[in-house]
């Protein structure tokens, strides 16, 4: 094991097996907050398996070595019910937040589910049933459909663009066998990370991940390199009774010196009330209830991303008032107090997440997965107060290259606008256009 590495509040250690251990330790709190995160999600799959991941999430939860599925969900509820699973397309997390006197009996329960899953062929027809059922939910939600059909024209053939959840025909073909080979397959090679925020100190961290030792050393999974499409296109649901529209373009990886002021470049295009996208789409001309942008950094490449619900009959102002405001940040930049009021509101942003162990704990392991080593208080402040403006208009350059996507209703929709749609059309062209 090497020694531990210890800055202002966290400590990062790694077995001999290459697991890491990242402990911060917090005396104030009754709570500490776990969690194991496998660095293995969808885009580490073959295409034969994709699902896998989402599907084995599942079954961890249906037994253990030690407990049956029951047994588990009532440890779960007894220890307050903060014992959960999440899979994304980079890891698969098991986690929880518990009082710190239930912290070795959670952080037990967690590495039996990981280390020891136990399950029947019924269990598994049974799970893949209501994995069925989760994706349904997805086509259903109009949003989270589009954006899984956007990133999968995104990404073309990199296996980025694969459903998280799976391809039915995937998950359908899941035996028990082929899920257990994938499941040893994960132990064997993934890259694992061990974090705990709290109540808890790092010897009792290391005390307790003994199990973990008996590993075989890990490696880094292999990863096509992501070759983003920029396209343009259309597709129809006959429930739709709004136009839903995604527009995309790549961001930089998590540990690129580009990543933070992109983070300050997404608040000001859309990513609150204050954003100009929010401020000219809903507030100024009514068009939108919704619309935001967001940033999504992966560990060799990212996503940005703008979203919005409008009338059918408001869609076409409302495409020219994002590609204008588009156009306008990658000419203009943002103004001095757009971005002076953008970089004090991440900053209190992130004050704010530090009194919640969970975020302290995902900004952790983030940090251990994608920088390998964990940053202290002062020097992300830090990091945050040396951006300077033009990063921001470097980082808006991006969207000179887009792939735009919407879902659109079946039917055809009159082409006479209304008059509240020819007052918002004037407006978006008039002296109200431009916004500072």
């Amino acid at each position: 094991m090497t020694p531990a590495v210890t800055a202002a509040q966290a400590t990062r250690s790694v077995l001999d097996n290459g697991i890491i251990l990242v402990s911060e330790t917090l005396p104030a709190r009754q709570q500490v907050a776990l969690s194991i995160t496998i660095a293995q999600g969808s885009r580490h799959q073959r295409r034969a398996e994709n699902g896998f991941a989402h599907l084995l999430e599942h079954m961890f939860f249906k037994g253990s070595q030690s407990f049956t599925g029951e047994e588990i969900n009532r440890r779960i509820e007894l220890l307050g019910g903060g014992i959960n699973a999440f899979t994304d397309r980079e890891s698969t997390v098991l986690h929880g937040t518990v009082l710190a006197e239930d912290g070795q009996k959670a952080f037990t329960l967690l590495c039996d589910m990981l280390l020891h899953p136990q399950w029947t062929a019924r269990d598994l027809v049974a799970e893949r049933g209501v994995v069925a059922q989760e994706a349904a939910m997805v086509a259903e939600d109009l949003e989270d459909w589009l954006s899984e059909r956007a990133i999968t024209r995104f990404w073309s053939d990199s296996p980025l663009a694969w459903p998280v959840l799976g391809r039915a025909t995937a998950i359908r073909r899941a035996s028990a066998a082929r899920l257990r080979q994938y499941h040893a397959a994960m132990l064997a090679n993934a890259p694992i990370v061990v974090t705990a925020v709290g109540a808890i100190s790092h010897d009792t961290l290391r005390a307790w991940a003994k199990p973990l030792e008996s590993l075989p050393p890990r490696r880094s999974l292999p990863t096509i390199p992501p070759q983003p499409s920029y396209a343009r296109g259309v597709s129809r649901r006959p429930e739709a009774q709004q136009v839903h529209a995604l527009w995309l373009t790549e961001a930089a990886p998590f540990a690129a010196p580009e990543h933070l002021p992109e983070l300050l470049a997404n608040l000001i295009l859309g990513g609150g009330s204050a954003s100009r996208l929010f401020r000219n789409l809903r507030d100024r001309l009514g068009l939108a209830y919704q619309v935001y942008s967001q940033v999504e950094a992966l560990s060799d490449t990212g996503e940005w991303s703008i979203y919005c619900a409008v009338p059918p009959g408001a869609w076409g102002v409302t495409r020219r008032e994002v590609l204008r405001i588009l156009r306008e940040l990658q000419d203009a930049g943002p103004t001095p107090e757009e971005f002076q009021w953008a970089r004090h509101s991440l900053r209190v942003q992130w004050l704010l997440g530090q009194g919640d162990l969970e975020i302290r704990m995902a900004r952790l392991t983030r940090q251990a997965l994608y920088l390998g080593r964990c940053l202290d208080e002062a020097e992300s402040l830090d990091a945050l107060a040396q951006i300077r403006q033009e990063q921001l208009q470097t980082a808006f350059a991006r969207w000179q290259r887009q792939l735009e996507w919407s879902c659109q209703p079946s039917t055809a929709q009159p082409r006479k606008p209304s008059f509240q749609r020819r007052k918002a059309a004037k407006m978006a062209t008039g002296s109200a256009a431009v916004s500072g």
